[in-house]
């Protein structure tokens, strides 16, 4: 068959930049697939690059024959695609599987465009078919599989002279032959301003960096691809453009006559991966990428100041075994458990608001994080992962729930205080000496079923919202009222009771009332109260003294100022914390702390009360040690006062 009338142009009408020898000298020459095909879709023309990956004879792939190589799952897809090119006359492209002669199916590229007659009818159509195995099989890096997809886009449309792709033919001595408009147009120059010339003469800036591809392919005859150049800063251009360049030995009877180039502007793509990355690598989240197997990609500055690691240390590994193995406790998180292989498994996007991770130092934090696959085609290639730490959320939140438990004490705490249920519980102190037995009056609140809730689980609301005064009040109300039958009674008052200024004249007014003896009435303070002010502390007792009642230290030897609060305060008792006299038989170190609170009590001439007396060996070992009272399990649990 003739070239010329296979281009689909008269003999007497050669193409505008093609011979009808230079046309079968580049379709033959070019290391791509090259066909022709009539107006109605049949093949009438491959170049010996089909016939060498089919492995048959030129006719054998005619009129439709080809159809029979296609994948049976691809065929309808492309006579869809054909049956819509031949209808509306625009580019013909599709993607496809198709058997080569080594019997495998390959993922081909096929793109056409139409040849017009000058009334516009469609004569022929002529384009390629590009091996696309390798993009199909992108894997290890997302950006490099947009690169290799320019590439496949680059070679599917050299011999289309409109096409957005630069074509250029050069000879031995690196003179442009022949030169498309998009090239012309790329290089900032007219067809006729190239051909004749060297590329050194058309790009002096440019000729530097591309030299070297130009010398191998001619030294080595084998092609240079994938070259991305900077374009020459001396044309017209608003921005310097970026390109993606190939070279191609072009050879006649095994002989290298020129190089083919052809050249893609990746100027946009290029400026959209700058932001892209300028935007990642200013998150405040972290952002990761992974490969189909779950093996670290990419990673942002927010990822590595997180994780604590750095991209070179975690690229290539499982992203599961190096931060996501553990929980918070320890336990480990098996890969069958990761939300993460929902996404790589089943192509669908997770999001979990709860999670942990661990730094490269072996510390665990908590993060949320939103995952989604990552496409190429309709096949899965990889896993976008962004994530943030939410240890100040959770925080924030354990704080917000604190306070809404908060609240709800609040509110109980203040229906029992106008419902009047809050009750004492009376706990005995004995006397380990033989001197006068007393008893600790104890808060308990009940709920509006009757149970008893102890002050634990209220009063430090009620301190922290104000209520505990009206407590305090209540509670010495009671004590005085039991101290008037003759009972010696302890009671405890809180730090916002002793700051308050009118409390000591409500404790005279309410012992003038009952006429009790404020020798029976022994109030116990905290040292943590006192802290809170301790002036207002030493103003408090000191005016209990002038009444006539007693103070007791409580909680001695749990703090730092104990001892200064000996010299400062009238006290009269000091009791032991349960802490030093819990175990007391089998813990030598509180023995010896107990044998000196007592020594020292003695020296300022004060009683001891040990709290914490749970059975008969400790209590014996606190009356050997010389302690003057004991209160405890063993002695008596605390029970509602009217049972004492």
């Amino acid at each position: 068959m003739d070239t010329l009338s296979a281009c689909g142009v008269a003999g007497d009408r050669p193409p505008r930049w093609l011979g009808r020898d230079e046309f079968e000298l580049v379709a033959e020459s070019i290391p791509h697939i090259v066909w022709i095909k009539r107006p109605d879709g049949t093949t009438e023309y491959l170049n010996r690059h089909g016939v060498d990956f089919t492995g048959l004879a030129r006719e054998e792939t005619y009129d439709w024959a080809w159809l029979d190589l296609l994948h049976p799952d691809d065929v309808e897809v492309v006579q869809q695609a054909w049956a819509r090119a031949i209808r509306t006359g625009t580019d013909y492209a599709a993607d496809m599987r198709m058997r080569g002669g080594d019997g495998a199916y390959h993922w081909m590229a096929s793109r056409g465009a139409p040849t017009r007659a000058p009334d516009g009818t469609v004569i022929r159509w002529i384009g390629t078919l590009t091996n696309i195995d390798g993009q199909k099989r992108l894997e290890d890096d997302l950006r490099r599989a947009q690169r290799e997809t320019a590439e496949s886009l680059t070679l599917l449309d050299t011999l289309q002279s409109t096409a957005p792709i630069g074509f250029g033919f050069v000879d031995l001595e690196f003179r442009f032959v022949r030169v498309n408009q998009t090239l012309a147009d790329m290089n900032g120059r007219t067809v006729e301003e190239h051909l004749g010339h060297t590329v050194a003469e058309v790009l002096p800036a440019l000729w530097p960096q591309i030299e070297s591809c130009y010398r191998k392919v001619l030294d080595s005859g084998t092609a240079v691809v994938d070259v991305e150049l900077t374009g020459d800063t001396a044309t017209k251009r608003a921005t310097v453009p970026d390109w993606l360049s190939s070279f191609y030995p072009v050879r006649v009877d095994g002989s290298i006559i020129g190089i083919g180039v052809v050249i893609l502007d990746i100027t946009e793509r290029k400026q959209a991966e700058a932001f892209r990355a300028a935007v990642m690598d200013n998150m405040v989240e972290g952002l990761y990428t992974l490969d189909g197997d779950g093996s670290l990609v990419y990673m942002n500055r927010a990822a590595s100041r997180l994780l604590g690691w750095t991209l070179d240390e975690l690229r290539g590994k499982s992203m599961h075994e190096a931060v996501h193995f553990q929980r918070s406790d320890g336990t480990p998180v098996p890969g069958s458990e990761c939300p993460l292989l929902r996404v790589r498994s089943e192509g669908r996007s997770v999001r979990v608001t709860d999670e942990t991770f661990t730094r490269k130092d072996g510390s665990t934090f908590p993060v949320a994080y939103s995952s989604a696959p990552v496409r190429i085609g309709s096949t899965l290639r990889g896993v976008v992962v962004v994530f943030r730490d939410i240890t100040d959320e959770q925080e924030e939140k354990a704080r917000a729930n604190r306070e809404l438990a908060a609240l709800n004490w609040l509110g109980r705490i203040r229906d029992a205080l106008d419902e009047h249920r809050f009750v004492l519980y009376s706990q005995p102190i004995i006397a380990l000496d033989g001197g006068r037995d007393s008893e600790e009056l104890l808060l308990r609140m009940v709920g509006p079923a009757g149970k008893v809730i102890l002050p634990g689980s209220f009063l430090p609301v009620a301190e922290k919202y104000g209520l505990i005064g009206e407590i305090d009040r209540w509670v010495i109300t009671q004590a005085i009222r039991r101290a008037a039958t003759g009972r010696l009674v302890e009671v405890n008052v809180s730090a916002a009771s002793i700051a308050a200024t009118d409390l000591l004249g409500f404790i005279e007014h309410e012992l003038e009332a009952t006429g009790a003896d404020p020798r029976d009435l022994v109030f116990e303070i905290t040292e943590t109260a006192l802290m809170h002010d301790i002036e207002a502390g030493e103003t408090f007792a000191r005016s209990l003294a002038d009444l006539g009642c007693r103070l007791a230290l409580d909680d001695f030897g749990t703090g730092f100022g104990s001892f200064t609060y000996l010299k400062k305060l009238p006290v009269h008792c000091l009791k032991i914390d349960t802490e030093f006299v819990r175990e007391l038989a089998g813990n030598p170190a509180n023995q010896h702390v107990v044998n000196a609170i007592v020594s020292l009590a003695r020296a300022f001439d004060l009683a001891t009360i040990a709290e914490g007396g749970e059975d008969a060996e400790a209590l014996a070992l606190l009356q050997r040690a010389g302690v003057d009272y004991a209160q405890g399990l063993h002695l008596g649990p605390p029970l509602p006062i009217e049972r004492y």
